[in-house]
């Protein structure tokens, strides 16, 4: 069963996979580091990523189904939330699911109808193609104003294997953004992905080759 992630509070493009009314998927956890930052780990259990962030930004709740957790830095109306999801929409790579740029694509629009029906307009930024992790990576920006925030800008960061997927969500003050963005591209760079999420999907099962025809 296919279903929307509940990313923060925005509706986005990623999709999941219900493991049923018997299965309970495992949540991330935090952990102290002993490295000399002082800084501390988030781990995901049920994807595996994990990425280090500083000691004093605040470990919120995890996410519906233990995609993934908020972050919440010191820097006001600001939020990192990490998240992982399966590749099971269909598509035009090689397994028949989404592409990376058919993603990004659908996600864009997803979030255009859903401020569109807010009678907010949201602005563009030129995508950025990135590596995550070692993966390929997509990149996108949008501003917008809240009446209640004024500008805020935010940045959505994903990659897509073959079966499993990772996201990074920044949402934060236009005037903070240079500063909150140097410290997330920092902590990017000890994002790991915990494992080959280009791996075939244990979801889908494997096709036996056809037999010989008989000479």
């Amino acid at each position: 069963m296919k279903h929307l992630m509940i990313l923060g509070p925005l509706v986005l493009t990623l999709a999941t996979v219900s493991l049923g009314p018997n299965v309970q998927p495992a949540l991330g956890t935090a952990t102290d580091t002993t490295d000399d930052a002082g800084g501390k780990l988030y781990t995901n259990a049920r994807f595996g990523f994990s990425v280090r962030y500083p000691a004093d930004w605040r470990l919120g709740n995890p996410l519906p189904d233990g995609i993934g957790v908020t972050l919440y830095p010191p820097t006001e109306q600001s939020l990192v939330a990490l998240s992982g999801h399966m590749n099971v929409v269909s598509g035009t790579s090689q397994d028949g699911r989404q592409t990376l740029k058919e993603f990004a694509d659908a996600h864009r629009r997803i979030i255009t109808d859903l401020y569109d029906r807010k009678k907010v307009p949201v602005k563009w930024r030129k995508d950025q193609e990135r590596s995550l992790a070692g993966f390929p990576a997509r990149h996108l920006t949008f501003t917008y104003t809240d009446s209640k925030q004024g500008e805020v800008v935010e940045h959505h960061i994903f990659s897509l294997g073959r079966n499993e997927g990772r996201g990074i969500r920044v949402k934060v003050p236009l005037a903070d953004e240079a500063r909150l963005m140097s410290m997330i591209t920092t902590m990017l760079e000890t994002y790991q992905p915990g494992r080959d999420q280009n791996a075939v999907s244990p979801l889908i099962p494997k096709t036996e080759p056809s037999p010989a025809a008989p000479r």
